[in-house]
């Protein structure tokens, strides 16, 4: 890496290494001594990473610091210079450590991406032009970002961790999507603020599209600000059925503008009271099918975000299917595994849950739907979080009815299968029963 630091950055990143042993472990792997640009600081810089690792996790003192200079630094006067660099900085305050490490993170993240924008450089010289653009793209969000290693020492941090859930469960109400359908809600625990991975499998024409778009109406109402991301529907289709949930309309009816006086001005005033309590809480937004990647779709939001300051609490997308990978792979199961990696990887950098209808085999339509019924590659079973699945006997298509299960709840208890009434007629799925709950610990992967 090229380059060296600002200088009153340099006397910060120490300062802040020297107090919080979780900056030293985030820092490191984006930094090293050669970025600073006196001696003094270099010799410090290798002391905090040698000393932290040389006795597991501990911060390196005043006193040790000393022992160092006088052990290592064979010149008094030299000693000396370095005792004036580098003792005050124990005293120093740094104002926000936080914005610190991101400042450091992006400096870090353009030094790479120059040398990302050289490499590119050289294979289009060599005219190997696809290689250079793929090697840019997907390296925008998942090569360039180093700073999300987070070590810990168990048991050194207990306390941190206590102090944790305490402001967490006790101090402020956890956000979480409430779904209004009774015991499932207890065990589907979808938390705001939570990297979670929900996929909702069905068979093609179950209503995969319809029960993410309820998905979509939970998480407003239960204040989550919402991207919801289309591909195989119109936009024109998804902000229908939206609409139709939203002020409780038939679709077919409001699709073609078929009202009455006195529900057109229900659904008016409806509509005033949710954009004077929702305003900014939903963004629907298309794509065609398999022209975007997840580093396209970050590239999107980041345009938002500088744009109107906004920054969804959880991301839908209809269908994580229909996404290609950040990088060319050599066959198509490992493109859809490439794919889910990928979005697996969004919920951590974004640290919110991001929920996706995919495809079942289309074997086990009439059966009940287990998380080996995925199409195209089980790796996405294995990547989730959560598996939601829709199954329907030929009797429940008839009735218009489903099955909802838990098939995999990775850090809550056992599964849950309910079943629904499909109120397609105006976007809405409604709680009948429980068909059947198991407890069995966590279904932890």
């Amino acid at each position: 890496m090229s380059g060296k630091l600002e200088k009153i950055l340099q006397k910060d990143i120490l300062s802040l290494m020297l107090k919080d042993q979780q900056s030293i472990y985030t820092l490191q792997p984006v930094i090293d001594s050669s970025l600073f640009s006196t001696a003094a600081y270099r010799f410090l810089c290798k002391r905090i990473f040698e000393h932290i690792q040389e006795f597991e996790g501990e911060l390196p003192s005043k006193k040790s610091i000393l022992i160092d200079i006088k052990k290592h630094i064979k010149d008094e006067e030299t000693q000396s210079a370095y005792r004036n660099q580098i003792i005050p900085l124990f005293e120093r305050e740094v104002e926000s450590p936080k914005h610190l490490i991101k400042e450091v993170g992006e400096w870090a993240e353009k030094q790479q991406f120059g040398k990302l924008l050289e490499e590119a450089a050289s294979l289009g010289f060599e005219g190997e032009v696809d290689k250079a653009k793929n090697l840019i793209k997907s390296s925008f969000l998942f090569d360039i970002s180093r700073l999300d290693f987070n070590v810990h020492s168990v048991f050194e941090e207990w306390k941190t961790r206590q102090r944790a859930r305490k402001d967490t469960f006790l101090d402020t109400k956890p956000k979480l999507l409430k779904m209004g359908f009774g015991p499932f809600d207890e065990r589907a625990i979808i938390a705001a603020k939570t990297p979670t991975l929900v996929l909702i499998m069905g068979t093609s024409g179950v209503g995969k599209s319809i029960v993410s778009v309820n998905f979509g109406y939970f998480a407003v109402n239960s204040w989550f600000k919402v991207a919801h991301f289309v591909f195989e529907n119109t936009e024109k289709q998804t902000l229908a059925r939206y609409d139709s949930r939203f002020v409780r309309y038939p679709y077919h009816l409001l699709k073609n503008y078929s009202w009455n006086k006195t529900d057109l001005a229900v659904a008016n005033h409806l509509m005033r009271n949710l954009r004077r309590l929702r305003q900014g809480y939903l963004k629907v937004i298309h794509a065609p099918i398999e022209t975007v990647t997840v580093a396209d779709i970050e590239g999107l939001l980041k345009t938002i975000q500088i744009r109107e300051g906004w920054i969804p609490d959880m991301i839908i997308y209809d269908s994580g299917d229909h996404l290609l990978p950040s990088k060319h792979q050599e066959s198509f199961r490992l493109g859809v595994k490439r794919v889910y990696t990928d979005i697996k990887r969004q919920t951590e950098i974004r640290d919110i849950p991001i929920l996706c209808t995919t495809h079942a085999k289309a074997s086990a339509r009439g059966t009940r739907l287990r998380q080996e019924s995925f199409s195209e590659s089980y790796d996405k079973a294995r990547l989730s979080d959560i598996v939601i699945t829709i199954s329907q006997t030929q009797e429940q298509e008839d009735d218009r009815q489903a099955e909802l299960w838990l098939d995999k709840n990775r850090d809550e208890e056992g599964k849950i299968g309910i079943l629904v009434d499909l109120l397609f007629r105006i976007m809405t799925i409604k709680f009948i029963e429980v068909v059947e709950t198991r407890r069995e610990g966590t279904n932890a992967n």
